[in-house]
């Protein structure tokens, strides 16, 4: 239930001037209708009380005024207290009624109360109720919030490791270029060796052809070492003819000479018969 608003006595006695000057029965039913039904029936009741019993304070003057004046005056005034005991009466009655209304008010109200006790008591069992669930929700917001806390964690090693797979990634993209690369150059060697291993093939065959002519070759060295063995033996053969001839041209040369200074002492017929001597020497 909404906290119903105040209601001063300066509300009241507007209601109430208002009510007069409609001409309508003052009430507490009636001032409370007039406030638009605001507060309680037992507040408005005890606030038109007090508005009611108020008494207008004037100033005792009456004895300064004329015999006839004070007559009239106190004539007036029976009037207005006729006229006013006439309003209590109703206004008794009116109370009598109120207090009857207030009765069943207050029945009413002890009605909602007992509502309301039942209600409040359902409602602590409902609180019971709901303070369970309540630390039962709290349970699991704290398991939820370290659940949180492990996804949270895990959601960071996994930006970590993301971020380490994004690095790879880049690395593998420098990798594949050199790859590509690579396979290129082994491209280009792969056809290099199989012209090498054509080459080789070629040189092989070619290597084989001169290990024939090797061969051949050999054998011609062998059959020329042969023969320069046989040289050799005529070679120093000659070199030792060679020196014997050598050696006896130097003692022909001797006895020419030795012949020649001979020869300038005799006479020229000795020189003529020796002529013939003397070529065959030089011949030798």
């Amino acid at each position: 239930m909404g906290r119903q608003a105040s209601v001063t006595i300066e509300h009241v006695k507007t209601a109430v001037a208002a009510l007069r000057a409609e001409g309508n029965k003052v009430s507490s039913r009636a001032v409370r209708e007039k406030l638009c039904n605001v507060g309680n029936m037992g507040t408005v009741s005890k606030l038109l009380q007090q508005c009611l019993g108020e008494k207008d304070n004037s100033p005792d003057s009456l004895r300064q005024l004329p015999p006839e004046l004070q007559r009239a005056i106190l004539g007036f005034a029976d009037h207005q207290t006729d006229v006013a005991r006439r309003q209590v009466a109703e206004e008794l009655i009116s109370c009598k009624q109120e207090m009857n209304d207030l009765a069943e008010d207050n029945q009413q109200l002890v009605a909602t109360i007992e509502d309301l006790r039942e209600q409040v008591m359902r409602a602590t069992g409902d609180r019971a109720t709901v303070e369970g669930r309540v630390a039962q929700a709290l349970e699991e917001l704290a398991g939820a919030r370290e659940e949180t806390a492990v996804e949270r964690r895990a959601a960071e090693t996994a930006r970590v490791e993301l971020a380490k797979l994004q690095l790879r990634l880049q690395a593998l993209e420098s990798l594949e270029v050199a790859l590509r690369e690579a396979r290129a150059q082994y491209e280009t060697q792969r056809s290099e060796c199989a012209r090498a291993v054509q080459a080789a093939a070629v040189l092989e065959a070619q290597k084989l052809a001169l290990g024939e002519q090797v061969q051949e070759l050999k054998g011609e060295l062998a059959n020329a070492r042969a023969d320069g063995d046989r040289l050799d033996k005529k070679i120093q053969a000659l070199s030792d003819l060679l020196d014997k001839e050598r050696a006896t041209r130097a003692v022909i040369e001797r006895e020419f000479a030795v012949a020649s200074a001979r020869s300038s002492e005799q006479p020229a017929t000795e020189r003529k018969e020796r002529k013939p001597r003397g070529e065959q020497a030089a011949l030798l």
